[in-house]
């Protein structure tokens, strides 16, 4: 019976450390920029289609980090390197911190 685990380690393994400061930069971006964008989704919805606008944002967060960590994955394991794969993510992080401006700073009126 094993007794710690390490038996079951992979010579190819990778140390966990090196990945935190891209998973806290992913995280500090996210956070800065999902919270208002739903409160201005939620803010143009009418208030009876509320709950479905929500949904639906909620929805569409789900797929696209989804796609995003499928995406990465089947490349990283078809035999693309993490180091090869990785331009390609900065590049859509780049990609997204361009577009985001462009986002309405408040919310569209329904007389607009």
């Amino acid at each position: 019976m094993p007794s710690g685990g390490a038996e079951h380690a992979s010579p190819h393994a990778t140390a966990a450390w090196p990945l935190v400061p891209g998973l806290v930069i992913a995280g500090a971006g996210l956070g800065l920029l999902v919270v208002p964008l739903v409160n201005i989704v939620l803010s143009a919805a009418p208030a009876e289609l509320a709950g479905g606008a929500s949904g639906v944002f909620s929805t569409a967060q789900q797929f696209g980090g989804a796609l995003g960590a499928a995406v990465v994955g089947t490349a990283c394991f078809a035999g693309l390197s993490l180091a090869a794969a990785l331009p390609w993510v900065l590049g859509a992080y780049a990609v997204t911190a361009l577009l985001s401006p462009g986002l309405p700073r408040t919310a569209v009126t329904e007389g607009a």
